[in-house]
């Protein structure tokens, strides 16, 4: 089975969450960094630099807006969630669509007395938290059955 090029992405249409809402659909852009991430002490280094790319691929004109609400986040709790994942998220004002940033470094990377090996940056909506929800459950879903990212990429594009 041959895998799919690392910097692929996918767009999905998700029906907006039953939330009163008047969107009809929320796209969700699923990325994979296309290469291993750099070595770091810090998971705050780790969610500014996955930040600042996800911006540059999606969101160029609100990078300060996704870094500080996923640093704010990881500052409540850590984003740890275990089996050596670790899922940082942003909600952010005026995004029109949701994205979902995969990475990984193989040694791990020290995490809030973890070690994760695989990161994965969402950001959405800031009017969508049921949208964040969900994600968060099909990428824990992803995880748990050791998905292949093909077959995260149906996941996610089923309701």
């Amino acid at each position: 089975m041959t895998q799919e090029p690392l910097a692929c992405k996918k767009q999905v249409r998700y029906p907006a969450p039953r939330t009163g809402m008047s969107l009809n659909s929320i796209k969700i852009e699923i990325h994979e960094r296309g290469e291993e991430l750099p070595p770091c002490s810090d998971r705050r280094d780790i969610i500014s630099l996955m930040a600042h790319e996800l911006a540059d691929i999606q969101y160029p004109k609100q990078a300060h807006d996704l870094e500080i609400s996923a640093l704010e986040r990881e500052n409540v709790e850590p984003t740890y969630v275990g089996r050596g994942l670790a899922i940082p998220h942003a909600r952010v004002e005026g995004l029109q669509s949701a994205a979902v940033y995969i990475a990984r470094r193989e040694q791990g990377l020290a995490w809030a007395k973890e070690v994760a090996d695989t990161v994965i940056l969402l950001a959405v909506p800031e009017e969508q938290p049921d949208l964040y929800l969900h994600l968060l459950s099909k990428l824990m879903r992803w995880r748990m059955k050791g998905l292949s990212m093909a077959q995260l990429r149906e996941l996610v594009a089923q309701d």
